[in-house]
């Protein structure tokens, strides 16, 4: 925390700290693999980009190597291969109003908790959140905000369905994302996934299986589908960073696709071993 290794007990924020008070700040989650970051370089590039996006100077992050030195440090009292390491961003503490401080002096706090991963095949059942819906034009929704509200919401109204997630749709209804990963289609050879403007966080593992895609020849599409359409598609998984992939076996109590006749098993494998087998620092 801020440059400092601390017992969970001795750490803590000011009462004036504007993530606490305002949410005022944002995140990154990574998957570690035996003391090292999986894509550390896309996820400190990403950090920059929320940075830049509530006017947070960039150069007061951490650099990539002191974050690999600290989560190298922490993980030897994991006792685990895997853990999952989040990377906190307050703006720090300001006075009272909206603005921020012209000068902040922020609270940087990185964590390494034990990780267990779950097989892939081990289906997933979603329902469609009648309370959320994702905004374009949200900044919040556009970065990893430590406001989480929507997400907290709409997990808590999967949860009293009797699902593992929700579905989120867009403003306009159609398909987005879930509360933590990206969702992807597969028809035939074809992948499918929502377009950017649907209001998505686009995550790590999105544009590592969009760029797998291209170069084994997929054909990709981001048209718009309604949740009722998504029966179309021979399986259905969710991706980020952390997990992987997880298929999804159920959409608002109906069952869809059969993923061991599509590609899936080759493209799960293919992204479990980039973070845990390629990692680079």
């Amino acid at each position: 925390m801020n440059g400092s290794f601390r017992d969970l007990d001795e750490a803590s924020i000011p009462v004036t700290d504007r993530g606490f008070l305002l949410g005022d700040g944002f995140f990154e989650t990574m998957r570690a693999h035996e003391g090292k970051i999986a894509w550390i370089d896309a996820h400190m590039e990403r950090l920059d980009y929320h940075a830049e996006q509530i006017e947070f100077p960039v150069d007061l992050l951490p650099a990539t190597d002191e974050v690999a030195n600290v989560v190298s440090t922490l993980f030897e009292q994991i006792h685990r291969k895997d853990a999952v390491v989040r990377l906190t961003v307050s703006r720090g503490s300001g006075e009272r109003g909206l603005l921020p401080p012209a000068d902040p002096d922020p609270t940087i706090l990185i964590t390494v908790s034990p990780f267990e991963p779950v097989e892939p095949a081990i289906g997933m059942k979603l329902f469609t959140s009648q309370k959320v819906r994702r905004n374009a034009h949200s900044v919040a929704g556009g970065i990893k905000s430590i406001n989480y509200l929507d997400n907290i919401a709409a997990k808590q109204e999967a949860q009293s369905y009797g699902g593992d997630d929700a579905l989120i749709l867009s403003s306009d209804g159609n398909v987005a994302e879930t509360t933590v990963a990206n969702i992807f289609g597969i028809k035939g050879e074809t992948l499918w996934t929502p377009d950017e403007d649907t209001g998505i966080l686009c995550g790590l593992a999105r544009d590592f299986i969009l760029e797998w895609a291209e170069e084994t020849g997929r054909d990709i599409e981001f048209e718009a589908k309604t949740p009722d359409m998504l029966k179309e598609f021979d399986a259905i998984f969710t991706a980020n960073a952390l997990q992987g992939l997880r298929v999804v076996d159920m959409v608002d109590g109906l069952v869809i696709g059969v993923p061991a006749m599509t590609f899936f098993a080759e493209l799960a494998q293919t992204v479990e071993t980039s973070l845990c087998e390629s990692i680079v620092l």
